[in-house]
C-alpha cells in the first residue's frame, strides 16, 4: 500500500499536486519556526555561557590551581560612554604561565590593550579625548567572538605592569579564568576567601535562571508552533476523507486507508521537513540581529546540536502520520462514504478546571505576596502560568461549545444561527483551526504587559545620550579608574564644577559593578 500511495501522491494529478504543495509549504512554515526557536534556546545558553570570564577574582568564583602557574594581576572595573556599559579589565601577567582571558592570543603588555569589534570601531570613530583617552596605550588586536556574549558587547583588556596592580585597591592574583556564571542573585557562601567582593555589571543569569527561561521558551514558544504543525498536517481532512469513501467502495480495508493517509502525511512531513530547513538558514542572520534579549546574537551562536536536527527530522514526519491515522479514527468510513460520519461527544466541563487551577494559583500569588527569591517568584509564576497555557488548550472545545450556544440563543439572524449551530456541532474542530493563534495572542499579550510593568517599575537605568555627555563632562567617567593607578594621570578631571559631584560620582560608578551597591 506504501508504493500506491506514493503514486497517489505524486501522480494523482493537480489536485493532488495543489494539495501537496499546500501542506509542504504550511509544515515548512511550521518546522521553520520551530527551528528558530529551537536555535534561540541555544543560543540563550550560549549568550549566558560567555559572561562566566566576567567573573574572574570574584569571592564568589573557586580559586584555581595554586601550584605551577604564575598568578595573573587582575582588576575588573567598568566605564560608561553615551549611555554604553563598558567592561573593562586591567591585567598584569607575572610570568609566562599566567592565565590568558578567552578571545585573545596573550595577555597584554603594559601599554597595550585588546578591545571588543564594537569597542574598536567605537575608539576609531570618537574623539580621542573623549573615550581612547581612558585607556593607556593602543590597541594590540581584537577581543574574538569565543569570549562576547554578543556582536555589541563593549569590552577591553588593558594590560598592566605587576607592580602597578599589585598597589592598586580592588586587584587581585588569580591562577585561572573563570568559566562559572555567577547569575543572581548570588550564592550564599563564598568560594575564594580572597577574592574581590563585586560582580560585573553583566553577570548573565546563571544555570537555574537559564534553565527556567527554557521551560518558558518551551511552553511559551514551541507549543503553539507544534499546534500550528499538527493543524497544518490536516489541511484538506473533508476532500480526502471523501477520496478514502470511495476506495472502500472498491474493497480497501480500512487498515489500508488508513496506511494511505499516513502515507500522503508523511510524505508532505518530510518535503515541510526539508523546506523548514531551508527557511531556517535563510532566517538565521536576521533572527540574529533581533535584539531578544537587549543583545543580538552571533549568527553562529544560532545553531541546532544533533539532537535537536534529529528530532525535528524524525519528529514531523512521524507526528504527520500518526495526526493523519488519528484523524480517520473517529470517522467510520464504509462503503456509504462520509455519510456515517460519527457524531462526536460534547466536551465536557471538567475540561475548565486546569485553566481555572492555573488562575487560582496566579491570583493566590497576586493576593498573598509572592515568593521572596527571585528563582521561587519565576518558579512560581511560571508554573501559574504553565497551568493557563495547558488549560486554554484543554478548555478551547468546552468555552467554544458554550459560546456556540450562548449565541444560538441570543441571536435572531438565520446567519448567525447556523454558524452557531455548525460551531456548537463540533467544537473541537473549531477550537482547532485557532487554537495555535489563540495561545500565541495570550503569550504575547502576557509578555508585554510584564516588559512594560518591570519598565515602569525599574527606577534604575542607563542615561540618555545627551545625558551621558552631560555626566562626562561634569565628572570624568575615567578618573576613579586612572586615579587608581599610581604614577598615572591620563582621564584626570579638572577643577570646576565637577568637584563637588565627585563623590557621587564615585558612589555611581561603584554600584555598577559593586556588589555592596546591589545588595
Amino acid at each position: 500500500m506504501i508504493p500506491l500511495g506514493l503514486r497517489l501522491v505524486i501522480s494523482g494529478g493537480r489536485e493532488a499536486i495543489t494539495r501537496l504543495v499546500i501542506l509542504t509549504i504550511a509544515v515548512g512554515l511550521g518546522v521553520g519556526l520551530l527551528l528558530a526557536a529551537m536555535a534561540a534556546t541555544n543560543a540563550v545558553s550560549t549568550w549566558n555561557n560567555r559572561h562566566a570570564w566576567f567573573s574572574t577574582g570574584s569571592a564568589w568564583v573557586a580559586p584555581g590551581p595554586a601550584a605551577g602557574i604564575a598568578p595573573l594581576w587582575w582588576h575588573p572595573g567598568g566605564d560608561i560612554f553615551d549611555g554604553q556599559q563598558i567592561n573593562r579589565f586591567d591585567v598584569a601577567a607575572t610570568g609566562t604561565s599566567s592565565p590568558v582571558p578567552p578571545g585573545i592570543p596573550r595577555d597584554p603588555g603594559p601599554g597595550q590593550y585588546y578591545a571588543s569589534p564594537a569597542l574598536a570601531a567605537l575608539l576609531r570613530s570618537t574623539p580621542a579625548s573623549q573615550l581612547a583617552g581612558r585607556y593607556p596605550g593602543h590597541l594590540a588586536g581584537m577581543i574574538g567572538d569565543a569570549a562576547l556574549p554578543s556582536p555589541d558587547s563593549l569590552v577591553i583588556i588593558v594590560g598592566r605592569t605587576p607592580a602597578q596592580l599589585a598597589h592598586t585597591p580592588d586587584s587581585v592574583p588569580v591562577t585561572s579564568i573563570s568559566t562559572t556564571v555567577l547569575g543572581w542573585p548570588l550564592p550564599r557562601t563564598k568560594a575564594n576567601p580572597r577574592g574581590l567582593i563585586y560582580v560585573p555589571p553583566n553577570p548573565g543569569g546563571g544555570k537555574s535562571t537559564v534553565e527556567v527561561i527554557m521551560s518558558v521558551v518551551a511552553l511559551a514558544v514551541l507549543v503553539p508552533v507544534l499546534i500550528f504543525i499538527a493543524t497544518a498536517t490536516r489541511l484538506s481532512a473533508a476532500r480526502r476523507e471523501e477520496r478514502f469513501a470511495a476506495m472502500r467502495l472498491v474493497g480497501a480495508s480500512r487498515k489500508q486507508v488508513s496506511l494511505l493517509a499516513a502515507t500522503e502525511s508523511t510524505v508532505a512531513g518530510i518535503l515541510g521537513v526539508a523546506v523548514g530547513f531551508g527557511i531556517f538558514f535563510l532566517l538565521r542572520i536576521p533572527v540574529a540581529g533581533i535584539p531578544f534579549i537587549g543583545q543580538p546574537f552571533f549568527p553562529s551562536e544560532l545553531a541546532l546540536s544533533l539532537r535537536d536536527v534529529l528530532v525535528v527530522a524524525i519528529g514531523v514526519p512521524v507526528a504527520a502520520a500518526v495526526a493523519a491515522r488519528l484523524a480517520l479514527r473517529r470517522v467510520h468510513i464504509s462503503p456509504l462514504g462520509v455519510a456515517r460520519r460519527a457524531a462526536p461527544k460534547p466536551p465536557r466541563a471538567w475540561r475548565v478546571v486546569p485553566l481555572v487551577a492555573g488562575l487560582a494559583e496566579l491570583g493566590f500569588w497576586a493576593v498573598h505576596g509572592h515568593p521572596a527569591s527571585i528563582p521561587g517568584q519565576i518558579q512560581a509564576f511560571t508554573s501559574s502560568f504553565a497551568l493557563i497555557i495547558v488549560g486554554l488548550f484543554i478548555a478551547g472545545p468546552w468555552l467554544t461549545m458554550a459560546a456556540a450556544r450562548a449565541m444560538a440563543r441570543w441571536t435572531s439572524r438565520p446567519g448567525t444561527l447556523i454558524a452557531a449551530s455548525r460551531l456548537a456541532d463540533d467544537p473541537r474542530a473549531a477550537f482547532r483551526a485557532v487554537s495555535g493563534l489563540i495561545l500565541a495572542l495570550f503569550i504575547t499579550t502576557v509578555a508585554v504587559v510584564a516588559i512594560t510593568t518591570q519598565n515602569a517599575k525599574d527606577l534604575t537605568r542607563w542615561s540618555s545620550a545627551a545625558e551621558a555627555n552631560v555626566l562626562t563632562d561634569q565628572v570624568s567617567g575615567s578618573t576613579q579608574a586612572a586615579s587608581n593607578f599610581p604614577g598615572s594621570t591620563e582621564g584626570a578631571a579638572g577643577s570646576g564644577p565637577a568637584a563637588p559631584a565627585a563623590p557621587l560620582a564615585a558612589r555611581l560608578s561603584g554600584c555598577s559593578w559593586s556588589a555592596r551597591c546591589r545588595g
